[in-house]
């Protein structure tokens, strides 16, 4: 595997994030079984406290005496961690359980209530000690009552749990990691089969991606792949007919200009001047023509409209030709270059303004989420075997100079390489041009 495949990096985050969850699980458990066992341990200790305070009282002369004390061996045997001890309020021990032998415990100063913590035994062992202070009845100061309990078992029985839930999380840890290898094993296989595919259509086995075996997660992804194929394809498609038309324009004027060659004539000048203007716009259109499309830009349709209509008034203006640029939406925008909307658009309006009476119309809403520009004139218009013809190539019906017959082949072409489509329709009279384009 790769150090910086996606798998990888899977693994490592979900191993540090089962890491840090398992040393912190048993920070936890260690410190909670701590308290509940320390806990248990200090309700012994109040236990055995209530048991010495209920058997000590003052005799008749002032002294401290235990009516009977404590029946628990563990008081009796010498050093046991056992140990309870009766000091008055200076810190001088009044009666002791024989377990201390002639050793005596530090005394903390407690005040009405109880005090728990941990001191140093006789022979060095860890005590948990419960201390307080009581006025018995007769009594002439207060007491000091301290009862204490051997904590090395204790400790024993923390470290031995967390030994064994350390390695049980560790098991847990390693059965973890197992599921998550599994699980991203199978997350992933869908981005390998998505793969498999992009490398087939890349070898040219195929078109298009199955997007059918994906997972709802991973078929937009697919889909998204399939239209950039269709786009990639578009622009192909696009760059090789702008090659070919632009290779058939240049046709004609070489032809004239190798006839001039051979030629005697000495208006060679003037003609070299005239066929070199006529391929110098040939290669400029067809070059604009073959720009390849970028969905990111957006252009506003109705300045483009406006500026057109307005250049094509002072093209036309001899021929007495009104042209109307209906209310356009400000808002609405085509979802490509400025430069393709305004090829389109021209090569429409100057083609309905060679064939209208009077008035070109150009209109443009948004419909069924897509943008639609029409374009229409009050000419004669066409029967419909000329519909069909006229959006081939290098078909022209408009027999004046000038006219390549590639106008509105190349209005359709730079529609569908948007993902868009030109329709032409008779409307009686004249005819109505319609744009389907994607709106930004």
């Amino acid at each position: 595997m790769k150090p910086g495949s996606l798998r990888n990096r899977l693994l490592l985050a979900g191993g540090l994030g089962l890491l840090l969850v398992t040393v912190l699980a048993s920070a936890l458990l260690g410190h909670l079984f701590e308290r509940a066992t320390r806990d248990s341990l200090d309700a012994m200790l109040e236990q055995d406290l209530l048991t010495l305070l209920a058997q000590a009282e003052v005799d008749a002369d002032g002294r401290v005496v235990l009516r009977q004390e404590p029946n628990d061996a563990r008081f009796q045997r010498v050093f046991s961690g056992a140990y309870w001890q009766v000091s008055a309020a200076d810190g001088s021990v009044l009666l002791q359980s024989r377990s201390l032998w002639d050793q005596t415990l530090p005394m903390p100063i407690v005040g009405g209530e109880s005090m728990a913590g941990d001191i140093q035994g006789p022979l060095q062992q860890p005590l948990r000690v419960l201390a307080r202070q009581v006025r018995l009845p007769r009594a002439q100061a207060p007491l000091q009552v301290l009862v204490a309990l051997d904590r090395s078992d204790l400790q024993a029985q923390v470290a031995q749990f967390r030994q064994r839930s350390a390695l049980a999380l560790a098991v847990l840890v390693a059965a973890w990691l197992a599921v998550l290898a599994t699980q991203i094993h199978f997350g992933l296989r869908p981005l390998r089969r998505l793969g498999r595919q992009v490398e087939t259509v890349r070898r040219g086995e195929a078109h298009h991606i199955d997007t059918a075996g994906l997972s709802a997660e991973i078929a937009p992804l697919g889909d998204e792949l399939n239209a950039l194929l269709d786009h990639h394809q578009r622009m192909v498609a696009r760059a090789r007919t702008s090659a070919q038309d632009l290779a058939h324009a240049l046709k004609t004027p070489l032809s004239v200009l190798a006839a001039e060659a051979d030629g005697a004539g000495g208006s060679w000048r003037a003609t070299l001047r005239e066929q070199g203007k006529r391929m110098q716009g040939s290669i400029d259109r067809y070059l604009a023509a073959g720009l390849a499309v970028d969905h990111r830009k957006r252009a506003s349709v109705a300045p483009v409209v406006q500026t057109l209509c307005q250049l094509m008034e002072r093209v036309h203006g001899d021929g007495d030709v009104h042209f109307h640029a209906d209310m356009i939406d400000p808002a609405l925008q085509f979802a490509g270059d400025a430069a393709d909307l305004e090829e389109m658009l021209g090569n429409l309006i100057d083609n309905a303004a060679k064939w209208a009476g009077r008035d070109v119309h150009v209109s443009a809403r948004r419909d069924a989420g897509q943008l639609c520009i029409t374009v229409s004139d009050d000419g004669p218009g066409l029967d419909a075997a000329q519909l069909q013809r006229v959006l081939q190539r290098g078909v022209r019906l408009d027999q004046r100079e000038g006219s390549s017959g590639l106008g509105l082949a190349i209005v359709g072409d730079i529609a569908a390489s948007h993902g868009g489509r030109l329709a032409l329709e008779n409307t009686q009279p004249g005819m109505r041009a319609t744009l389907w384009l994607p709106v930004g």
